[in-house]
C-alpha cells in the first residue's frame, strides 16, 4: 500500500483502511451520533475521545455514539485535552484532521494513510501514552447524557478557545473538604448484574491506564449539602483506612422512590491507594496536626490541615 494522501473527503478511505483483523487503537477528538458508520470498531479495540463536559454540552461528542461503542465491547476513554485524530491498526496508521462526524464528511479534511511500520508504531505509542484519561462506563455515560440535554454551547479548547479543557483533578481553589465514613450495604441482583457487565468492559491490558474514575455517591439530603468542587475523604466504617480524595463532580441528583435521598458523581484518581488511618494520623501529627479527627464525620475548616491531608498523597 505504501503512503497516500487523501483529501478533501477522506472518510471512505479511512473506513476502508481500518477494516482489518487485530485490535485497532484510535484517538478521535470528537464523535457525532453517526460516528459508528464512519469508524467501525469492535470488541477489543480502544477508543480515546474528548468527552469532557464542554465537548458534550457543545454537542461535539455524542453520548449516543459513546453508548454504541460501549455496547460493542470497545474500551472507551475520555481525555479532555485531546485534539488529535489518529488511528493505528496492526499494519496501518491514519493521521489527519477528520473527526468522526457527519459535519466532517462535509468539510475539507485531509489525512495520510500509511503502512510504514515505524510510523504505525509511533502512532500506537502516541495513543497509548495519552495522559489524563477517564474510563467511560455507565456512570460516566449517564452524566454525559445529562450534559448533552443541557445543550448550552461551551467553548472547546483547541477549537474555539485557548487553554486546557479541564482544570485537573482538584479545583484550583477547594471550597470545602469533609471527612465521611463509608456505609456498607448489600447490592441487589440488578446492581450485581450491572456491575458484572461493567467489569467485563474493563480491559486494563489494552491501551493506556485510566488516570481518573467516576463513581456514584448516595447520601441523605438532611446531611451536609454537597456542592460541585467539594472534596471528600472517605474513611472505612471500622476506622482502618482513609481513601484518597474524591471531588464532587455534579450537582445533587434526586433519587426517585427514595424520599430525601440524593446522589452525586465523584471524580477520583485511579492510581492512588488508601492509607491506614493510624499511619495517616502519625504523619499528620509529625506535621503539627495531632488531632485531625479522621475517626468522626466533619468539615475540615483548617486550611493547613487540608493541605497536609492532600500531602498524604503528594497532591
Amino acid at each position: 500500500m505504501g503512503t497516500a494522501f487523501h483529501g478533501p473527503s477522506p472518510w471512505p478511505h479511512i473506513t476502508r483502511a481500518i477494516r482489518t483483523r487485530g485490535p485497532r487503537h484510535a484517538a478521535i477528538a470528537h464523535l457525532g451520533q453517526d460516528a459508528p458508520t464512519l469508524l467501525p470498531l469492535r470488541a477489543g479495540d480502544v477508543l480515546i475521545v474528548n468527552a469532557s463536559r464542554a465537548a458534550v454540552r457543545a454537542h461535539a461528542t455524542s453520548p449516543v455514539a459513546l453508548a454504541h461503542y460501549l455496547d460493542a465491547g470497545v474500551r472507551v476513554l475520555s481525555s479532555p485535552n485531546l485534539h488529535a485524530n489518529v488511528i493505528a491498526t496492526d499494519r496501518r496508521a491514519v493521521i489527519g484532521s477528520a473527526n468522526a462526524s457527519h459535519s466532517s464528511t462535509l468539510a475539507d479534511e485531509a489525512v495520510v494513510i500509511t503502512d510504514d511500520p515505524d510510523i504505525v508504531a509511533s502512532v500506537r505509542a502516541f495513543i497509548d501514552g495519552i495522559e489524563e484519561t477517564t474510563e467511560i462506563d455507565q456512570v460516566f455515560l449517564d452524566n454525559a447524557t445529562a450534559q448533552w440535554q443541557i445543550g448550552r454551547a461551551v467553548p472547546l479548547p483547541g477549537v474555539t478557545s485557548r487553554g486546557r479543557g479541564d482544570p485537573g483533578f482538584l479545583p484550583a481553589k477547594i471550597p470545602r473538604m469533609f471527612v465521611h465514613h463509608t456505609v456498607e450495604y448489600d447490592p441487589g441482583p440488578t446492581e450485581q448484574e450491572l456491575w458484572a457487565t461493567q467489569a467485563r468492559r474493563q480491559r486494563g491490558a489494552a491501551g493506556p491506564a485510566a488516570k481518573y474514575q467516576l463513581e456514584w455517591f448516595r447520601h441523605h439530603r438532611s446531611d451536609t449539602r454537597l456542592e460541585r468542587g467539594d472534596v471528600l475523604l472517605f474513611v472505612t466504617a471500622d476506622n482502618s483506612w482513609v481513601h484518597p480524595p474524591a471531588v464532587v463532580d455534579s450537582e445533587a441528583i434526586a433519587i426517585l422512590h427514595a424520599p430525601g435521598a440524593a446522589g452525586h458523581l465523584l471524580r477520583s484518581r485511579a492510581d492512588l491507594a488508601p492509607i491506614p488511618v493510624a499511619d495517616a494520623e502519625r504523619m499528620l501529627a509529625d506535621l503539627g496536626h495531632p488531632n485531625p479527627r479522621l475517626r468522626v464525620d466533619h468539615r475540615i475548616a483548617s486550611p493547613t490541615l487540608r493541605t497536609a491531608l492532600l500531602g498524604l498523597w503528594n497532591l
